[in-house]
């Protein structure tokens, strides 16, 4: 008992001496507040707001050469605690003239312990609603670059900690054109300035760019170190993007950095160290895409661009058909006006439906400042379809680009007549690729060898193609002076127009080909060709002779050989020609040099699964008319024809009760008189 009752006393004693220790700590901590709010309200009371307007106005158009206006009285609030609002605001660029910033409100937040050393320190701005106006012009210098220089007088001391925006409209272009866009609604708060330590950085908004027709929701953030000297670091930068591009297509993407910014150097440098660009979404037509870069180190200083080897890699399409592309390069550097580019390598393959392969290297020199390019050397390889029977294409070059001019390309292929000259544009309308060729031969490229390529232009965006060459071959179709006209939309390449010198005589030809569906539809007329160097390009022989028009309108509906799933019409005329190897009016004389001449054939036909029904076959001659019809196999290529003589004064009588038979191919056909039974016992003369 006695115990408890010594420990009794004890412990009242020292809670009595905590609560002491407590009221007096508070006591203090009040009198401390009251301290610093009434220091500093005598310090914003002795505050002249009239003589800080004008040391502001003095201190930044001594330090940075622009104007600062504030047209609107300032005026003092202790709560929120000690702030400065100014009212609008409006900021000049360099020349002292042109707008560079304008805001509807700025509000200046002042340290408390400042004011009561009758210091101003800013530890924080923020501005609502403010307008930027970021331009570059011809030698590719921007008009904030001066903001970012040390300065070098002795000024007023105006420290800011903070800097906060809300609902920012930033609007970027350069004196070129080649950069238009903006940044709608953009939200910033960037703590630590001039403070030691790592302080949150972040910034959102909406970019616009008119011209690419393409949008994007981002948000930046990242950890800032700043110093005095002029030197920032911003480590775990990371760049968050929502992108909706032209044609459709939507990429979410995020970049990760560590960036290093001295502004205070005789030359000002920023680098980027250990980029990483992610990106994943859809394409136009809803194709899945995927896409990763990294970037060692860039780094720019004064007028000259440093970097590091890049490589990265992409996906396009689901399995099986994904196409896969490798992208790498070695480092580049040198002055923003002739940036050495050594080599890039970019490679492409497909396995499915049809094996397609692509190697593409180059080096040239890059001018950043005016936006331009020479291409020094180029190679590239393409190979596409099984390994068995594939086609292969390899050619070299050099080039150029150009805002103005825009993309032109000198190819050299195997063959010295195969020299091909591009030249690629992109305008409102989107890009354009005018292309001038020697002789171009495709070798033994099919329907099937093709669909790869169709699948390419699916990915790629619309286009205009127009095309000169002096000759082009693809089996048995050999054209000269060739002129093509065509474009692709986003469900098919649409033929405009084609003309050609073909078998001595002109082709004309339109139509469409569906890059989804696979089908197509097309319109072509052949005048005034020989119909011997025709029949001799399709068969290896020549059974007919003349000049002659050939018309055909033909359609496919689902993807596969054109011979199996065209159907349509065409028609046939020949004027002033031979059949060869036929008497048409002595059946039994000997064929071997025979010949029938005729003033007119004319062939009408429909064509449906393969196969050309001729409906129609008239053959005026001068000893009498003839008509039949019959059916041409396009896959078999072979022939069968019923000819029977028409009502003629000058044809024997026996003729009426016959008619002849052709079968075979249309090179070499089988002629063969089948007599009616009135006739059977007379035989012709």
């Amino acid at each position: 008992m006695s115990g408890h009752g010594a420990a009794g006393p004890a412990a009242g004693t020292g809670r009595r001496m905590l609560a002491r220790l407590i009221r007096v700590a508070a006591a203090a901590l009040a009198a401390l507040a009251i301290l610093l709010v009434g220091g500093a309200g005598l310090g914003l009371l002795a505050f002249h707001t009239d003589a800080f307007k004008s040391v502001l106005i003095d201190s930044v158009l001594q330090r940075y050469h622009r104007r600062l206006e504030l047209p609107g009285t300032l005026q003092l609030r202790l709560f929120p605690p000690f702030t400065l609002e100014t009212g609008p605001m409006r900021l000049s660029a360099a020349d002292g003239h042109s707008p560079f910033a304008e805001a509807a409100d700025m509000r200046l937040r002042l340290a408390p312990l400042a004011l009561l050393r009758r210091h101003v320190e800013i530890e924080a701005i923020e501005l609502d609603a403010p307008r930027l106006q970021l331009r570059r012009d011809t030698d590719g210098r921007w008009n904030f670059a001066d903001l970012l220089a040390a300065p070098g007088a002795r000024l007023p001391a105006l420290d800011v900690r903070r800097l906060v925006i809300k609902a920012a409209t930033i609007r970027v272009s350069d004196a070129a054109g080649r950069l238009d866009g903006t940044l709608h609604g953009v939200d910033a708060d960037i703590a630590g300035i001039g403070v030691a330590g790592w302080h949150p950085l972040s910034v959102s908004g909406q970019a616009m760019l008119p011209r690419a027709r393409s949008q994007a929701r981002f948000t930046l953030l990242g950890q800032l170190h700043t110093e005095a000297s002029g030197r920032a670091w911003v480590r775990d930068l990371v760049l968050r993007g929502d992108a909706r591009l032209s044609g459709g297509a939507r990429l979410l993407g995020d970049l990760h950095a560590n960036l290093q910014w001295n502004t205070g150097a005789s030359q000002p440098w920023l680098q980027l160290a250990g980029l990483q660009l992610r990106a994943q979404g859809r394409l136009a037509d809803g194709q899945p895409a995927q896409l990763q870069l990294a970037e060692p180190l860039l780094q720019w200083q004064g007028q000259r661009t440093l970097g590091g080897p890049l490589h990265g890699w992409a996906l396009i399409g689901a399995a099986p058909r994904t196409l896969r592309l490798q992208l790498s390069s070695s480092g580049l550097g040198g002055p923003d006006s002739d940036l050495a580019l050594p080599e890039l390598r970019l490679s492409a393959a497909r396995s499915a439906p049809t094996p397609l392969r692509l190697r593409l290297r180059l080096g040239g020199r890059l001018d950043l400042v005016h936006g331009s390019a020479v291409i020094d050397h180029l190679q590239a390889r393409a190979s596409w379809g099984a390994p068995t029977q594939s086609t292969h294409w390899q050619v070299s070059g050099s080039g150029s680009f150009a805002p103005d001019q825009g993309l032109q390309v000198q190819l050299q292929g195997d063959d010295a007549a195969s020299a091909l000259h591009l030249q690629a544009r992109r305008d409102q309308q989107g890009w354009s690729l005018a292309a001038q060729a020697g002789a171009i031969d495709l070798g033994k490229v099919d329907g099937t060898s093709l669909r790869p390529a169709r699948e390419l232009l699916r990915a790629l965006p619309p286009a205009r193609l127009r095309l000169q060459a002096s000759s082009l071959r693809w089996r048995a179709l050999q054209l000269s002076q060739l002129t093509l006209q065509a474009h692709d939309s986003e469900s098919a390449l649409v033929l405009d127009q084609l003309r050609a010198r073909a078998w001595g005589g002109e082709l004309q030809a339109s139509g469409h080909l569906g890059l989804a569906a696979g089908d197509g539809q097309l319109q072509a007329r052949l005048q005034q060709a020989s119909m011997p160097r025709l029949l001799q390009a399709l068969y290896g022989n020549a059974v007919l002779s003349g000049s002659g028009d050939l018309r055909a309108d033909l359609r496919w509906q689902r993807p596969g050989p054109i011979v199996r799933q065209a159907e349509g019409s065409a028609r046939v005329q020949v004027d002033g020609g031979r059949l060869l190897g036929i008497d048409l009016l002595r059946p039994r004389a000997a064929q071997t040099r025979a010949f029938s001449s005729f003033r007119q054939l004319d062939a009408q036909a429909a064509i449906r699964d393969g196969v050309v029904e001729l409906t129609q076959l008239r053959l005026q001659a001068a000893d009498g008319d003839w008509a039949g019809g019959g059916s041409y196999d396009l896959a078999t290529r072979q022939l069968r024809l019923r000819l029977r003589p028409g009502a003629r004064p000058r044809q024997p009588a026996w003729l009426a009760a016959g008619h002849w038979r052709v079968r075979g191919e249309p090179g070499s056909p089988r002629f063969d008189w089948r007599a009616g039974a009135a006739a059977a016992t007379q035989s012709p003369k």
